[in-house]
């Protein structure tokens, strides 16, 4: 019989999508109560190679990423996306569209792994109609986006970035 090893505790990321800086600014603020300090928040993004959104939250998103303080259990990633759905509720536009999107997720040292209600061959059941979607993995020193990925993440735009986030992790650690 294997023996169970133990698990390191992983960073928590979010990525915020909206149309406004400001938006994105305020859903940190909310997810820093639970999630410790914005440590690290990447460039603006343009959310550009798709029109996923645009319907419900309109034309010119940009993406932001952070990364925050306090180390977490994986396993916890369902809760995390439900806290993050609740969230995206207390911005709802007057229609009771989405202004913001938030996918929370975690980073350890071979994989950025998001949140999602929705479900697809390639993500893994959490419990609670949340899936688990590795978006990125890491090895010979960056990030690489498997071919189920979407095309933001396919095309390398966050992997400087994501270094970054994980010499944090790393340090975070220690």
């Amino acid at each position: 019989m294997s023996e169970q090893v133990e698990v390191p505790p992983v960073m928590v990321i979010a990525s915020i999508i909206s149309h406004a800086d400001k938006l994105k600014e305020s859903t940190c603020i909310l997810l820093e109560s639970r999630f410790g300090k914005a440590e690290l928040a990447s460039p603006l993004y343009p959310f550009d190679l798709s029109g996923y959104y645009e319907k419900e939250m309109g034309a010119f998103l940009s993406r932001r990423w952070y990364c925050f303080s306090k180390l977490w259990d994986a396993s916890e990633l369902a809760e995390w996306k439900y806290l993050c759905g609740n969230i995206e509720n207390d911005f709802l536009d007057l229609k009771g569209n989405r202004t913001v999107n938030i996918d929370p997720g975690y980073l350890d040292y071979g994989k950025l792994v998001l949140a999602s209600f929705k479900s697809a061959p390639d993500k893994i059941y959490m419990g609670r109609g949340v899936w688990a979607h590795m978006c990125l993995r890491y090895g010979r020193g960056s990030f690489t986006a498997p071919d189920h990925s979407f095309p933001d993440f396919k095309d390398g735009r966050f992997n400087d970035f994501m270094l970054e986030a994980r010499r944090l992790y790393r340090k975070m650690l220690r």
